[in-house]
């Protein structure tokens, strides 16, 4: 025995290559080269796939859910948002060039992106949704919601789904691979109506998402990390590496609130608004150029019209705004200070100061009685008319139709091409966009 002990010790000494090597974790920039360094790659401390470190996706902060299901069948599309892994994966923001996993060059055949659902959790990720294909039951009653993977364009599955890192995905050296934060994919998050109440854990008229177990996972597999992790494995019993080693986690905690009652949806808008040709000469005069729009909404009769937060009262208030929702055009106005104490006053060009584009003007919405309104910079509720929300029927007028206990509310506005005080108006062309939202607040 001791013979063979012997042997066996002159070989690990002569041969310490047939030890596997085994890819790490890069928590700092011990780890990188001076060349790495100086070509912008960054490394530091992350804290991986815990319960409560996922980012925020951009869903709207309250998603409305009807109670009743012939005015919202099931499959309705509730609210839906597409994030970047960097956006969306982690608490604490990755950068794009910050490194988080180092394999051996003999490791490039076996490094790939895992993306699973939380299988071993009823609420987020263990039991199918048929009503909606691809979907599972979520932590909201009535509410199914589906993960797709931006890269592949394959829906999440309790089941590990892999892509393979490539040459393109990575950085390398003469000795290491070097993965960044920019090779793993984003995410699209779509939440549905269900009828189905199999599994939930809120139901309330107000419900914040504190639930904090995430509703899909990416997890690096490499040599010796994640090693059950495998094409078709079951989430439910194969996680080797969660939390620690898994770099992204995608869900709702603590960033989406539900909230249940009687509703309105966008029955009809104009796609288009034209406004008449104008002259600098006569926008410095003071003159404008405007064109009217309406706006027509679908309301349950037992909608309640109003602008408080549904977090603190007993009922769903449903309020309606118009939405800025080109971030160039936010900013542009923000800088200009078109703003009021939550929202903006004036929509912008969605290339504003771009070449072509007419600057020092801006548009305004006035309502039927020639109320200028205040317009939303983001989905943000709560926040009243400072912030751009209106109650409904402070807006729109009754046409008296009820149907079902369904009734249809028209708004009339105006559209008006305006020079911006302050600034030097310039020819060009003006091309902005207005989203009509309704929501509970």
């Amino acid at each position: 025995m001791k013979k063979i002990f012997y042997s066996m010790a002159v070989l690990w000494y002569l041969f310490p290559g047939i030890s596997e090597a085994t890819c790490e974790r890069v928590t700092g920039t011990a780890y990188l080269t001076t060349a790495l360094i100086e070509e912008g790659y960054t490394a530091k401390s992350w804290e991986g796939s815990c319960d409560t470190c996922n980012g925020n996706l951009g869903l709207p902060s309250v998603v409305q859910i009807s109670t009743s299901s012939s005015f919202m069948p099931s499959g309705t599309l509730l609210a839906s948002s597409t994030a970047s892994f960097i956006q969306g994966s982690a608490r604490v923001a990755y950068t794009q060039n910050q490194i988080l996993y180092r394999c051996l060059l003999s490791d490039a055949d076996s490094i790939y992106e895992m993306y699973a659902t939380n299988g071993d959790n009823a609420y987020t990720g263990q039991f199918t949704a048929d009503e909606v294909e691809g979907a599972y039951y979520s932590v909201a009653k009535n509410v199914a919601y589906r993960l797709t993977n931006t890269t592949t364009g394959e829906f999440y599955s309790r089941y590990w789904k892999s892509r393979k890192l490539t040459l393109e995905d990575w950085i390398q050296d003469s000795t290491y691979i070097y993965v960044p934060a920019s090779a793993f994919s984003g995410v699209t998050m779509e939440l549905f109506k269900i009828d189905s109440t199999s599994y939930y854990v809120y139901s309330g008229t107000s419900d914040l998402v504190g639930y904090s177990q995430p509703n899909g996972y990416i997890a690096f597999k490499g040599t010796g990390v994640s090693n059950n992790v495998t094409e078709g494995a079951d989430s439910l019993s194969y996680y080797e590496g969660v939390g620690t080693y898994w770099p992204g986690a995608y869900g709702m905690y603590n960033n989406v609130r539900f909230v249940r009652g009687a509703v309105c949806l966008v029955k009809d808008y104009p796609s288009v608004v034209s406004l008449p040709t104008i002259t600098v000469a006569s926008l410095n005069n003071d003159e404008y150029s405007q064109n009217t729009f309406s706006v027509s909404l679908e309301c349950e009769d037992a909608a309640v019209s109003s602008v408080s937060s549904s977090s603190t009262t007993a009922t769903a208030n449903v309020a309606m705004g118009f939405l800025v929702n080109q971030s160039t055009a936010i900013t542009a106005a923000t800088n200009l200070g078109l703003t009021s104490t939550n929202g903006l006053t004036h929509l912008l060009d969605t290339n504003y100061g771009n070449s072509g584009v007419a600057s020092g003007v801006g548009i305004r919405i006035y309502d039927e009685s020639g109320n200028a309104l205040n317009l939303l910079s983001s989905t943000t509720t709560a926040t009243g008319n400072t912030g751009g929300w209106y109650a409904y029927k402070a807006l729109t007028t009754s046409q008296d139709d009820s149907t079902d206990g369904v009734t249809t509310y028209t708004g009339n506005f105006t559209a008006s091409l305006e020079a911006i005080s302050g600034e030097t108006v310039t020819a060009g062309t003006v091309n902005a966009q207005l989203q009509v939202v309704v929501s509970f607040q």
